[in-house]
């Protein structure tokens, strides 16, 4: 009896043995793809890239294995278009997708109310269905795809499922909740500013025991859950956090610890604000934990980054957070609007903890992930390029020479109508009411301070032609002169 006991012990171990193998075995050719996308977010926001007040020990530590950019660019500088880069690989001015959805309609015709002098484009509130998104791409090899969390490229009829999403959860085509905390809605549920499918079962009854759950533990739970029933199939997981856009809130004793750490030698002043950081980090190592824990760490790509630079304006009185060195923040073209913290942990690397300084945009993602993939790129309308050859320890010289460009035809704030080019480290601004020009080299001054257009007019207009040029190839819309204008 105890032989037999013993035998089929032995049996089940072996067995367990190979299952974990075949597992293991069917993932190595198609590593699993994980994006942390988080909102808002700035450069100098986290420890590792010298946050003071911020704490984020577990993002850190994710730093010191990874591939850590420190000249990574979102391709818009407000959320909607830069997500709609990310899927697509095409800038938001070759999309027609250059402000968030919000304001994408109406908004023209708003400020001829107002009386403005010049009128904003019209452009699309929604990602087209015919474009081709990563999702799609991956799961044409059989990869599970799931959203979780901010969407914001669409209403209901242009939600994750309809980009090549198996799963979709928490999905919204507004930016943010009026709350992080549940049920993550206002005071009149049925508005549209809302996270629905988190807040109710499916009978349309709203929960009675998830008072006080936050936000971001909740996405996290639902991204784990994902990855478990994922079993031994390849997935792709798009958590795409509403952390840290307003409103800025985090938990009682989060912000009561910071509050206590506050110094006024501190960059950062808001300790809610780093409360809510201090989540995202907590949640990252959630995730990264349970990546180990299931075994899978090691065939598992993690990219952490941001839709655009932090939030520099007050919200109840006070500022959101501080971008320095980096000149202003979200809607701007200056480097503190779109610089965007990036690291990716690529197991191949043998260069883990690397610092690399090439610059990259959020359209990269796409044909770099279909080169991971093995998937052949057949678009050949995208813009960006895959970086892979970077994350193999290799040169890439073709992103080395390539210049970036941006271009915002909207008012944001104290932001004006403005299209932008980085080249090598030069970088210039063509403002679009009255076409003036900023020209700054990166390299020696990177708060953009001193402008260089008129010392250096070759290189001005080198770039300026360059910007203009690719403006025309891409159909940017521009600014226009409101006809029913008439001066005070």
């Amino acid at each position: 009896m105890k032989n037999t006991i013993l035998n089929l012990l032995l049996v089940s171990i072996v067995l367990s043995s190979y299952s974990q193998t075949q597992v293991i075995a069917q993932n190595e050719s198609k590593p699993n793809i994980i994006f942390i996308v988080t909102d808002d977010l700035g450069w100098s926001d986290l420890g590792c890239y010298g946050a003071d007040l911020n704490e984020t020990p577990n993002i850190d530590k994710l730093a010191e294995k990874s591939m850590v950019f420190t000249n990574s660019y979102a391709a818009g500088s407000v959320c909607s278009p830069t997500r709609a880069s990310i899927m697509t690989g095409k800038t938001p001015a070759k999309l027609n997708y250059t402000v968030w959805s919000e304001a994408a309609t109406g908004n023209a015709e708003e400020r001829r109310l107002r009386g403005s002098k010049y009128l904003e484009p019209l452009t699309l509130e929604n990602l087209p269905l015919e474009e081709i998104s990563i999702a799609e791409k991956l799961k044409s090899k059989d990869y599970l795809t799931a959203h979780v969390g901010k969407w914001h490229i669409g209403d209901y009829m242009h939600f994750p499922n309809t980009q090549g999403f198996d799963v979709s959860v928490a999905s919204s085509q507004r930016g943010a909740p009026p709350s992080f905390f549940y049920p993550y809605t206002g005071i009149v549920y049925d508005e549209f500013r809302f996270v629905g499918d988190l807040g109710m079962d499916a009978d349309g009854k709203y929960f009675t025991n998830r008072e006080g759950e936050y936000l971001t533990d909740r996405l996290t739970d639902e991204a784990m859950k994902m990855i478990e029933d994922a079993g031994s199939r390849p997935f792709f997981l798009n958590l795409s956090y509403y952390n840290v856009h307003v409103p800025i809130e985090a938990k009682a004793e989060d912000i009561t610890y910071f509050k206590n750490k506050l110094s006024s030698e501190y960059h950062h002043q808001n300790e809610t604000y780093a409360a809510m950081v201090k989540n995202v980090d907590d949640n990252v190592g959630r995730l990264l934990h349970k990546l180990d824990e299931l075994g899978i760490s090691e065939n598992t790509i993690v990219v952490f980054t941001s839709d655009n630079g932090g939030v520099i304006q007050k919200y109840k009185d006070k500022v959101v957070t501080d971008n320095f060195p980096l000149r202003e923040g979200k809607g701007s073209l200056y480097e503190g609007g779109i610089r965007i913290p990036t690291m990716i942990f690529y197991p191949k690397n043998p260069g883990k903890g690397q610092q690399i300084d090439v610059p990259i945009s959020t359209i990269d993602y796409l044909p770099t992930v279909m080169e991971i993939a093995g998937i052949p790129n057949d678009l050949d309308n995208i813009e960006g390029e895959s970086f892979l050859p970077l994350l193999k320890g290799e040169e890439a010289k073709s992103l080395e020479n390539r210049a970036l460009y941006w271009h915002f035809p909207h008012y944001y704030y104290a932001v004006k109508p403005v299209s932008s080019i980085r080249d090598g480290n030069w970088k210039l601004l063509e403002y679009l009411e009255d076409g003036h020009i900023e020209l700054y080299n990166l390299a020696d001054d990177l708060e953009e301070k001193h402008n260089l257009a008129d010392t250096e007019p070759l290189k001005t207009n080198e770039l300026l032609s360059k910007l203009r040029k690719w403006k025309t190839n891409v159909g940017a819309k521009g600014i226009r002169q409101n006809p029913n204008y008439k001066k005070q």
